[in-house]
């Protein structure tokens, strides 16, 4: 199945990398580098996924995820962090995020996560 992935992630590379692994595994997928443009996104695109990095300029990714699921409620979200810390794991669970993936990411254990949703 097809899936048309958001990325919210200010760094160009890392999202520019994710599309094209997305692209061979024949999904479509857009791209955000802030809160405020992957809201505008999702509000006038329809997502099956989106994944949010913790760390936006104008919004943390618990903020963007609160956002996006309040313009669609049962689009599923991924959070990205390169952190590690467990507040930040229970605020994104409670914001609704379906999991919280650390960077560096496996792309295979990626695209495995996406199709199970």
């Amino acid at each position: 199945m097809s899936l048309k992935i958001l990325i919210v992630d200010d760094d160009e590379d890392f999202a520019d990398g994710l599309m094209e692994i997305f692209e061979l595994e024949g999904h479509e997928s857009a791209m955000a580098h802030s809160g405020g443009a992957a809201k505008s996104l999702v509000e006038n695109t329809e997502f099956d996924v989106a994944l949010i990095d913790i760390g936006l300029p104008d919004m943390n990714g618990v903020e963007c995820l609160r956002a996006i699921r309040a313009a669609r409620p049962g689009l599923p979200c991924f959070l990205l962090t390169g952190y590690s810390a467990q507040d930040v794991a229970n605020q994104g669970i409670e914001a609704g995020a379906v999991e919280i993936l650390t960077k560096p990411i496996d792309p295979a254990e990626l695209i495995r996560r996406l199709a199970a949703i």
